[in-house]
């Protein structure tokens, strides 16, 4: 209401300069532009928008406060042309150029997004600039003939362009994807804003290929006690792509469920992988759920490993450590930019350690990031390097009794919106030879630069060695407006709580440390992902479909408007 009639009111003071001109387009806001619209919102939704998924009420207003905020615009340019030439009539010529930059992009919002039937869809398009001309000629007193002519010219040419663009889309997105572009678009939407997963996972399901991730799954126990005290889980699936789609949720899941059927600490670093390997639905999530649940059910515990080796170069740092024959490897180029870590690395390390182990579980420990960036050859070949230092010493070290302590916290206060997952901090802290290792993990996707760092001394401070690790989780993704989709640990939220209550988690778990056994199992898991080829359509795709959209909505807008001021003038 303040938006409209303050607008028009300001076009009318442009248009004649007087006061009294001000305080009618105040009037007009108010009668011809606020009450219309909230009018046929109103009466929209309680009669068919109702079961509309995406159109509840508030929506409907904020479609509704976009299209006022063109008629403004057009009010305030109308006026200026009025002011400048005499041939252009104000408001009468300004509604009719309203109505014809207006109902163009409202008809393709409501045709690409509602569910609704055709012609309810085509209500919702044009009941709000229908009570709008309504309302100029009844209450105003402008022109009926002129009004009418105007509606029905701009109705036909909106349509006409949301038809047509909406056709091209479905057209060439099919031939893309092999099915409804819009439709997906749709349950994209409905996950986005209503958090309902369902429809999107299916079209993700259409979309993806059937192949194998590598999952290395460590139990740790009491020695001779069952269950597991902590379970750590690494495996090359992505936990993406965003909110609660497919993998994204995958450590939380995991956590939760460690905890629900053992009472145990879990954690779930990010492995070795891209977005080529997100699980595409929850069904995935339960099939690598289930296989972990399984082996460890048949695993047999030992109670040796060898003590924690760190190796270091100019760019990259990486730890190892063998349990049972499996080397657990941490790998991060901290303090400079880190990514996902392309699966190349892992399969050269498994080249050139073969023989020597039962199983490499690598972390990429996504640890350290500013701003947008890849991992060059360059970081590649130095994690590479610093991580096979790391595994050629632990090859030749001594296996030796270790004990184990573990502990979890979920601080209320933390939240996606801060780049926290729910998962929260997981610490497990292995001991062996009098040395204290800590791996800590953090449920977030990646971390501020030199937060790492800080973390790291406040380990020192309370006796540890350790590595600062985050699940990767996608979750925090699309949650909030930010340069990269989401916030990494430590971008907006501040430093000193999250360092205190790490300490805090590693002292917890310094209380119950005690010898242990641990049971590793490893294997491939098959699965469904994305896949490359898919992911590359997908957002091939989006961006034809975008790049389309954007060259062709502002033009129409605009062409639409001139051509209909130019008639009006003459």
């Amino acid at each position: 209401m303040l938006f409209t009639t303050v607008g028009t009111g300001i076009s009318f003071l442009i248009a004649e300069g007087t006061v009294g001109a001000l305080l009618i387009g105040l009037g007009w806001g108010l009668i011809a532009l606020t009450v219309p619209s909230i009018t046929a919102d109103f009466l929209l939704y309680f009669t068919i928008m109702k079961k509309d998924p995406l159109f509840f009420l508030r929506r409907c207003l904020a479609l509704s406060l976009f299209s006022l905020a063109i008629v403004v615009l057009v009010f305030v340019f109308g006026a200026i042309i009025s002011a400048v030439d005499s041939k252009f009539i104000f408001p009468d010529f300004a509604v009719i150029v309203a109505l014809f930059a207006l109902i163009p992009p409202r008809a393709l919002a409501v045709f690409s997004m509602s569910r609704i039937r055709f012609a309810g869809r085509t209500l919702f398009s044009l009941l709000q600039p229908s009570l709008i001309v309504l309302s100029t000629v009844i209450v105003l007193g402008l022109p009926a003939n002129r009004m009418v002519t105007g509606l029905l010219l701009a109705s036909l040419v909106g349509l006409a362009f949301a038809f047509a663009l909406i056709v091209t889309i479905e057209r060439n997105g099919r031939k893309a994807i092999g099915f409804s572009p819009i439709r997906m678009f749709r349950a994209f939407l409905t996950d986005w804003l209503e958090g309902r997963n369902e429809e999107l996972e299916s079209y993700l399901t259409e979309l993806g290929v059937e192949t194998e991730i590598y999952a290395s799954a460590f139990a740790f126990r009491k020695k001779g006690i069952t269950p597991p005290k902590a379970v750590m889980l690494i495996s090359n699936l992505h936990p993406g792509p965003f909110l609660n789609i497919g993998s994204s949720v995958m450590p939380f899941l995991f956590e939760s469920l460690m905890e629900r059927r053992f009472g145990a600490v879990a954690m779930v670093p990010h492995g070795v992988s891209g977005h080529e390997l997100n699980l595409v639905s929850q069904e995935q999530n339960e099939r690598v759920l289930s296989w972990v649940l399984s082996n460890l059910s048949d695993s047999s515990y030992v109670g040796l490993a060898t003590p924690i080796d760190r190796s270091t170069n100019e760019v990259a740092t990486a730890t190892s450590q063998v349990f049972d024959g499996c080397a657990l490897v941490t790998m991060t180029t901290a303090p400079l930019d880190m990514e996902d870590v392309p699966s190349e690395l892992a399969n050269n390390l498994w080249g050139l350690t073969h023989g020597k182990f039962r199983s490499l579980a690598l972390i990429d420990a996504h640890n350290c990031l500013t701003g947008p960036t890849t991992m060059t050859p360059q970081k590649v070949g130095a994690l590479q390097e610093a991580a096979l230092a790391s595994l050629q010493i632990s090859a030749e070290q001594r296996s030796m009794p270790f004990k184990v302590g573990a502990a979890h916290a979920r601080p209320p206060d933390f939240d996606l919106k801060q780049g926290y997952g729910p998962g929260g901090i997981s610490v497990i802290v292995v001991e062996v030879g009098g040395h204290r290792f800590a791996y800590v993990c953090v449920d977030g996707n990646n971390m501020i630069r030199g937060l790492r760092e800080k973390i790291l001394g406040a380990l020192d401070g309370v006796g540890l060695d350790g590595e600062i690790m985050t699940t990767d989780t996608h979750m925090v993704n699309g949650v909030v407006p930010a340069r990269l989709g989401y916030h990494p640990v430590g971008e907006v939220a501040a430093w000193e709580p999250l360092v205190s209550q790490v300490a805090s988690v590693c002292k917890e778990a310094l209380t119950n440390l005690e010898e242990a056994e641990v049971g590793v199992v490893s294997g491939q898991i098959p699965v469904t992902t994305l896949g490359q080829k898919s992911l590359r359509r997908v957002m091939g795709m989006v961006y034809r479909t975008s790049k389309l959209t954007a060259i062709t909505l502002f033009p129409m807008v605009v062409i639409c408007a001139v051509l209909s001021l130019l008639f009006l003038v003459r």
